[in-house]
């Protein structure tokens, strides 16, 4: 957790930890919560490795269950995508669209 967190740029980037290291409910990962202002959160998983979620991806994945839900856990970090922000989970993906600040869950 403290490797990704220091990846992804530490305080300036997802800022100080509100919560301690976690185990997630299923008992499969780990999880800490940020201060960045629109939320941010790193989970761990040995099958997926460590990634971060934020902002509007976050609240929509958190709307969804987190990884109980059925996107599962992130597999990458956000990265740009034409018109906005996507981040993958093990079952597909939510895109955020900077046009209209909206996001999308795609399932298979």
């Amino acid at each position: 957790m403290r490797t990704k967190w220091l990846a992804l740029g530490g305080l300036q980037t997802l800022g100080y930890p509100t919560t301690d290291e976690a185990v997630t409910p299923d008992g499969t990962g780990r999880y800490n919560h940020f201060s960045l202002a629109a939320g941010a959160s790193v989970y761990w998983t040995p099958s997926t490795g460590a990634h971060a979620v934020q902002g509007a991806i976050r609240d929509k994945w958190a709307a969804l269950g987190w990884e109980t839900s059925a996107l599962g856990y992130p597999t990458s970090d956000e990265y740009g995508v034409t018109g906005g922000r996507r981040n993958n989970f093990q079952h597909d993906y939510i895109t955020w669209f900077s046009a209209n600040g909206t996001t999308q869950v795609t399932y298979s």
